[in-house]
């Protein structure tokens, strides 16, 4: 048996969308854009990108102190990671004035809650967080784990919230549906997307 392959480079782009003050620091909301081959995508990573845009027209006449970020990451379900390597260059020397990472992986699943997770996060802005939590009873605070864009964040020493769905994160190591055709839109509440959004709204403008 001889296998014979290559690797062909492509070209592609991260999509970033900035608001607010340029010398405030920075509070980055991420999703990944791309999604495996041979799968839908639903919510590995379709959901993430919706609150993204949600987001983006909430937050449209945000005038607090902080500039907001917006990124729509290409490649992290591909080799090499080539979106999140790209920006781990392009802001090397500047993730200190990163405030904290939104990243939003895996939301939106049908079944059970909402559920974000808290990564060495200022007790201040946890605190906040967690009261804005409170007023949305589909979101609640779930384990932590690093299969997603906020571990690059972290890497680089930046505190982070991640988001996705707690039945999603309770069975990460032997689920079934991201990276395979179950991936599908029929999987996802859209009304549980809604609900993020508007909670992150207020979480971003604190």
């Amino acid at each position: 048996l001889t296998s014979r392959c290559q690797r062909i480079p492509g070209e592609g782009w991260n999509v970033i969308g900035r608001k607010g003050p340029a010398d405030g620091r920075r509070i980055v909301i991420t999703a990944h854009i791309d999604a495996k081959e041979c799968t839908p995508g639903a919510i590995d990573n379709g959901t993430g990108v919706i609150i993204l845009l949600l987001l983006a027209q909430l937050l449209a006449d945000y005038d607090g102190p902080h500039q907001l970020e917006i990124v729509a990451f290409n490649g992290e379900d591909y080799y090499a990671a080539p979106g999140q390597m790209l920006y781990l260059g392009q802001n090397e020397g500047h993730f200190g004035n990163i405030l904290y990472n939104i990243n939003i992986d895996g939301a939106g699943y049908k079944e059970g809650p909402s559920a974000f997770s808290f990564y060495d996060l200022p007790p201040a802005i946890e605190n906040g967080i967690r009261q804005e939590m409170a007023a949305s009873p589909g979101i609640v605070a779930g384990n932590q784990w690093y299969q997603g864009d906020h571990s690059i964040f972290l890497q680089q020493g930046c505190p982070a919230l991640a988001v996705s769905s707690l039945w999603f994160t309770d069975n990460i190591a032997d689920q079934a549906i991201t990276h395979t055709p179950a991936d599908r839109p029929e999987i996802v509440d859209l009304h549980k997307l809604v609900e993020i959004a508007d909670c992150l709204t207020r979480i971003i403008q604190l």
